[in-house]
């Protein structure tokens, strides 16, 4: 297998990882849009399906955010690990929070980093990504927006929003529309 044959199906892989990712938080995005505002700190019900369902999406999308993050600079890929780690810190916690039925006394000190990242990361790469060129400017403004949805207005449904993007971003890597630097 040649190198660009190697990068090509990483592409694929993280292009198909992200649609994955995008599939699960547009349908936590449905899911949360119908149900009525919860102030209840127990998980019950169809919120095991909602933070499992998060808590995946969180994960697949870390190859998209990486190889999104190729098409700017050092910045972005630096951006792009900061988001993934917060990615992976929020979804240890929604994990957590899930199996146990309820938040644990430390989730917060977990949350806030990793919402602190996610932001902070996403700022980075939009910064990169918009500066480089080489994506449509939406595709890299949209990115620090993408946290509010997920986070913020996320029992409104914000997490649809997040999905589309995540599922359009998915399938222009898996397409190749976009070219992917060394």
């Amino acid at each position: 297998m040649t190198i660009n044959e190697t990068a090509q199906s990483g592409r694929v892989a993280a292009g198909l990882a992200a649609s994955a990712g995008g599939l699960a938080m547009a349908v936590t995005g449905v899911m949360q849009a119908m149900r009525p505002m919860d102030d209840d700190p127990r998980v019950l019900g169809e919120e095991h399906l909602l933070l499992g369902l998060f808590a995946a999406s969180l994960i697949l999308l870390v190859p998209g955010l990486v190889a999104l993050a190729r098409h700017g600079g050092r910045t972005a890929l630096v951006g792009a690990v900061v988001v993934s780690a917060g990615h992976v810190l929020l979804a240890f916690g929604a994990t957590s929070s899930n199996l146990r039925g309820e938040d644990y006394a430390w989730f917060p000190f977990v949350a806030v980093p990793a919402n602190l990242g996610m932001l902070v990361g996403a700022i980075m790469m939009a910064v990169s990504l918009w500066r480089a060129g080489q994506v449509p400017r939406a595709v890299a403004a949209a990115l620090p927006a993408l946290w509010a949805c997920e986070i913020i207005l996320a029992q409104l449904g914000g997490g649809l929003i997040a999905g589309l993007y995540w599922l359009v971003v998915g399938v222009l890597l898996t397409s190749g529309t976009w070219r992917t630097r060394r």
